[in-house]
């Protein structure tokens, strides 16, 4: 891959991911990516967890279907 593809690719990148073009750069060539803070508030965030690994009390009920006459 020539290294302005490379660049556009990374530069696509940090719009979605919000890193510099260094950091994407490095991903984008398999470097290992030290994983930046937010920007808002200087923590990382944590992923929300999957659907399964919810307790139940936070998984809403399905909706409930009205029969028509």
């Amino acid at each position: 891959m020539s290294s302005n593809e490379l660049e556009r690719l990374a530069r696509i990148r940090m719009q979605v991911t919000k890193e510099t073009l260094e950091a994407a750069m490095a991903a984008l060539q398999g470097h290992p990516v030290d994983p930046e803070p937010d920007s808002d508030d200087g923590r990382q965030r944590t992923p929300e967890p999957e659907a399964d690994e919810r307790p139940d009390d936070e998984i809403p009920p399905p909706p409930r279907l009205r029969l028509l006459p």
